[in-house]
Order: structure tokens, then sequence, then C-alpha cells
């Protein structure tokens, strides 16, 4: 009798294996040395950042507090981009072989202590632990009953056509309002230093408020139009007034929807499985919990170069 093996697929033994690509997913992996298995990167949305006196554990050079300009009279900072930390783990954890099959996986599929990791070429893995940080696309694991409306994360990326110069960085959302936060940027339309800006509305909702007119990106504009007109901002100027020459007009305030993003909160799967832990901690969090363990082996090296700013 012959016994056939199917080269295509290769296997993997390890201790604990994370799932999921997001900054928490990354941060376990670079303290514990677990590989990270994902589907789709889950990139920290680009105006996150750290508070300004957190302490990042010598896994990135702090940069000094950024000041942002609102309505209050208070000052408000902010520290290190949680982005940029995210792109930083990712290449170091690349380097050491810590994301081993990097963007080519297309499903992953559990099945007791045994995780397939499928795409052009099939992978098997056995775990003693499966840290879930991210559940989307894992096949093998049981939904939750419907138990609660699930709620998401929503960025409403609007272009500002008249009204793109003033002061404010930010506004905060009225309590009447689904708005949390509207954040102003220096637009990605336009080449070269500029003071124009963009803006980005974030919102959290349910799925029935994102099917619904009431909470649609349209609504939301609305919204946003009216609270830059009570921040004060205006449109261009429209020359001077012809009875008072030393009066500046302007034109109305014009602004466009552009995108609208959508991010699921939260796990969809469950599992009553002591080996398999769904993860929810934030990335401050697993920061807190290994603060001063060193990372080992091969990334430890990576990581006294890149502090001593030397070479391999």
């Amino acid at each position: 009798m012959r016994f056939l093996i199917d080269m295509r697929i290769r296997q993997f033994n390890h201790e604990s294996v994370v799932v999921g690509a997001n900054l928490s997913a990354l941060l376990y992996s670079y303290y514990t040395g677990a590989p990270v298995v994902y589907i789709h990167p889950k990139v920290p949305f680009r105006f996150d950042h750290f508070e300004p006196e957190f302490d990042l554990d010598n896994i990135a050079q702090q940069p000094e507090p950024r000041e942002l300009i609102s309505l209050e009279p208070a000052k408000q900072l902010v520290g290190f981009e949680k982005e940029v930390l995210w792109e930083k783990l990712y290449f170091i954890l690349s380097l050491s072989g810590q994301i081993p099959f990097a963007d080519k996986a297309n499903s992953l599929r559990i099945d007791n202590e045994e995780m397939k990791v499928l795409g052009k070429r099939s992978h098997e893995i056995e775990f003693k632990e499966l840290r879930i940080f991210d559940d989307r696309g894992i096949r093998g694991i049981p939904y939750k009953a419907a138990q609660e409306e699930k709620r998401y994360r929503v960025y409403d990326w609007i272009t500002v056509h008249s009204g793109a110069t003033h002061r404010f960085d930010y506004l905060d959302g009225l309590p009447s309002s689904i708005i949390e936060k509207i954040i102003f940027y220096p637009s990605d339309r336009i080449d070269g230093k500029h003071n124009m800006k963009d803006l980005v509305c974030i919102s959290e909702m349910t799925e029935s408020q994102i099917n619904d007119y009431q909470y649609s990106n349209t609504y939301i504009r609305f919204e946003v139009l009216k609270m830059m007109k009570d921040a004060g901002m205006r449109g261009r100027r429209n020359g001077r007034d012809q009875r008072n020459p030393k009066r500046f007009l302007y034109y109305a305030i014009k602004i466009k929807n552009a995108e609208r993003q959508i991010e699921p909160l939260g796990f969809d799967c469950v599992s009553d499985k002591e080996n398999i832990v769904f993860d929810e901690r934030t990335p401050e969090e697993i920061i807190e919990h290994f603060r001063g363990t060193e990372p080992q082996g091969y990334l430890g090296k990576i990581m006294k170069c890149l502090q001593n700013n030397t070479f391999i």
C-alpha cells in the first residue's frame, strides 16, 4: 500500500497562537513570542493616540505631546500615534518570523487543538492555547446568540470645499447628537504644505441605526454643518461689504460626503473551551500587564539593535 503525502500542507506546533492583527494582538505577540495569524489586518484609526503621560515601555521613542485646539479653553494633549506603533510592531514581528503567513491566509478553521490556515498553500497549526483578538473569518467556533443588537464604530469622511481654513483640530459632539467627535486634519487632496482642512466624523451606532435614514451619512453631514456654524466657522471670503469696507463677506460653508467606514465592535463568536480565549484588552492594558518584560529570541536582538542604533 502506498501512502500519498500532500506536500502543500505544512504542519506547525506552538504553545500559544495569536489570532488577529490589531494593535493589542501585536503587543501580545511582542511580549510573549506567540506567532500571529490573521485574515484581515486591523490597523488603528488614523487619529487614535495614547494618553500623553502613558509610558510605552521602551517599545518606541516617545515624542513630546501635541496640543489640540477646540472650543474648550482647557488644553488637550495627545501622545504617541497608535497607527505608528502598529506599523513598527508589524515590521519587527515580521523580521523575527512571528507573522509566518503574513497576508496569505484566506480563511481559518479551528478543530479541537488544531487550526487550519487556508490559502494558496494549506497549513496546520497545533496549539495548547488560542488567543483571539479578532474573530473575523474564523470557522469552527459557534456564533453568539442574538441577545443584544451589535454595535459599530462609524467613520464619516467629509471633504470641505468652503470653510476649510480655521484654527480647530476637533469638536466634541453634543449630548443630544449621535456624533461623538469631529476631527479636522490637513486635506490629503492637496499636495504640499497648506492650511486647508477636511474632516472625519466619529459615531457609535447599532445595526438598526446604520440602516435608518436619521443616522445616514446625509443626516450626519447636516449635523456637522450645524456644529461648524455654531463654532463660528465660515466659508471662503467673498470680498468686502460695500457699506462697511472694513467688514469682510463670506460664502456659506460647503461640505460633501466622501466615504463611510463601518467597523464592528466586540466579538461575534463565543467558546466555552478553556484553551480558546477571546481577549478584549486594550493596547494600554496589554502593556501594563507585561510592563518590564523583555522580548526574547531574535526579536529581543532586533529591539536591542534598534534601541542602540546598531546592526544585527
